[in-house]
């Protein structure tokens, strides 16, 4: 660990000043300049750190001084095992931070003052003092085409008689592109949604050097670098194809979509900043994450709703409106012939609104068996592959684009989901049989729709429920659970 040169006492990186600074003598000192010495060739690709794994979800998180993890990042638990000494190889790059702890809570409470319905707890200092500083571990693609490439086109080019003549063509030409710096984490734990939202700025990136890490926590890699190959590929390829298209030559010859066949070039390891939030929902199972990039500022989080505020917000809106369609209403009627709401009209708006209501219910709930079961993460589902009846995930390449996709045969609709959509289905059942039935008394019409309206009402609060289950993740369990079971 690196000590003060001047007092011996704990270091710190300042994101505002830019330098490692020393709490004891007040001493400033640039982060390239302040050295360690090598114990050994070895330890020249290696750095030592604290570990620390969380006993409950076996997150594990690293340290480079003395200071103590008190709590785990991911699942707010205070179960925090003993540190104990590792090595592990020195990444290529790092990106320092630039923002403070403050400027980071700051952001996130600008965010969340234009949520008009999150819940107010969040705000809460309690809460907010619990971001953490936390060097991610990245990959940092290279990925190149050099050389000769060849692209085919298909042009119409005359008619004669009743033939009509097209051109085949062979365009060839010599291609020179590089993408260097795309980032993707190669850690599990934090799931792509959330650091697919936030990129970074890699022309800032500086050569590794433990100094700008100390002050804060690491996290530990474990998934493999080549996992998002794929992805980087048919990033570069739909970019280069982009640029060929601008080349008149190949609308000349009628080729929409030239070829190009970039490779992996290099791929590096690089420690990037970032602010971390986890909160735990009320019933202990599921909980909340926010991040923030501690390069750029930008946020990725997750907002639920809080019941009383929109409800409150609902009905506060509720009085111009009802005054609003009334004045409406009361319009159209006085006009000749003007309009009048039937039994039967009643009836069937009820019923268009319970469809609309089951759509947006039964497309959330996919959602939320998507996020749960982590259908989009690529680097989750590469380490936590499960094989049990009900879950397959298996992540896949395509040849012909080069993007991968995870697949994942888990049943969308489980039984804890299935219960917010028999309330719109029954009032739509109630509805067609009595518009079917159509009884000659009025008043079934209007209990029919009654019901039916109540049991829209109800289901907007499953919409609700369903967004915040969509905005939560479950606790994690990493590698371990319960501290000894793998």
């Amino acid at each position: 660990m690196i000590k003060c040169p001047n007092c011996g006492g704990e270091l710190k990186f300042s994101p505002k000043d830019k330098v490692v600074h020393c709490d004891y003598c007040d001493s400033n000192f640039k982060p390239d300049e302040l050295k360690r010495e090598a114990k050994s060739a070895k330890e020249v690709k290696t750095i030592e750190a604290n570990s620390y794994r969380c006993r409950e979800c076996g997150a594990e998180l690293l340290t480079f001084d003395d200071t103590a993890i008190t709590f785990c990042s991911y699942c707010g638990s205070q179960a925090m095992l003993d540190a104990k000494m590792v090595k592990i190889n020195n990444p290529d790059y790092v990106i320092p931070f630039t923002l403070t702890k403050e400027d980071c809570i700051a952001a996130y409470k600008a965010k969340l003052n234009k949520a008009l319905f999150a819940p107010s707890y969040m705000k809460k200092d309690f809460v907010v003092e619990k971001f953490r500083g936390i060097y991610m571990p990245y990959c940092i693609y290279k990925v190149a085409h050099h050389g000769k490439t060849i692209s085919r086109g298909h042009k119409y080019e005359k008619r004669v008689g009743n033939y009509d003549y097209y051109g085949d063509y062979e365009i060839s030409g010599d291609v020179d592109a590089t993408y260097d710096g795309l980032s993707y984490d190669v850690i599990s734990k934090l799931y792509d949604k959330y650091t697919h939202s936030i990129p970074y700025n890699f022309k800032e990136a500086k050569e590794f050097n433990l100094n700008y890490l100390i002050g804060y926590y690491a996290d530990s890699m474990d998934v493999k670098n080549n996992i998002y190959d794929g992805e980087a590929i048919a990033i570069a390829r739909g970019d280069a194809v982009k640029e060929m298209r601008k080349d008149k030559i190949f609308a000349k010859y009628g080729c929409l979509n030239p070829t190009i066949n970039p490779y992996i070039e290099s791929r590096k390891i690089g420690m990037f900043p970032l602010y971390f939030l986890s909160i735990r929902n009320k019933d202990d199972k599921h909980i909340y994450y926010a991040v923030v990039n501690g390069q750029t500022g930008k946020i990725a989080m997750d907002l639920p709703i809080d019941y009383k505020k929109y409800f409150l917000f609902s009905l506060i809106l509720a009085v111009p409106i009802f005054f609003l369609l009334n004045g409406i209403s009361s319009a159209l009627m006085s006009l000749p012939g003007g309009l009048i709401l039937l039994p039967k009209g009643i009836l069937a708006f009820s019923i268009l609104v319970s469809i609309v209501v089951l759509v947006f219910s039964i497309s959330q709930i996919k959602e939320i068996a998507n996020n749960e079961n982590h259908y989009y993460d690529i680097g989750y589902n590469s380490v936590n592959k499960t094989e049990n009846e009900s879950t397959s995930n298996v992540v896949t390449l395509n040849k012909k684009t080069s993007k991968i996709t995870t697949l994942n045969k888990k049943k969308l609709i489980t039984k804890e989901t299935k219960k917010f959509i028999y309330k719109p289905i029954i009032g739509i059942v109630i509805a067609v049989l009595i518009y079917i039935i159509s009884p000659a008394d009025d008043i079934y019409y209007y209990c029919g729709s009654i019901v039916n309206f109540l049991l829209i009402v109800w289901s907007s609060l499953d919409l609700i429920k369903e967004h915040n289950m969509l905005s939560t993740n479950k606790l994690p369990q990493f590698e371990k659970r319960g501290g000894d079971e793998k």
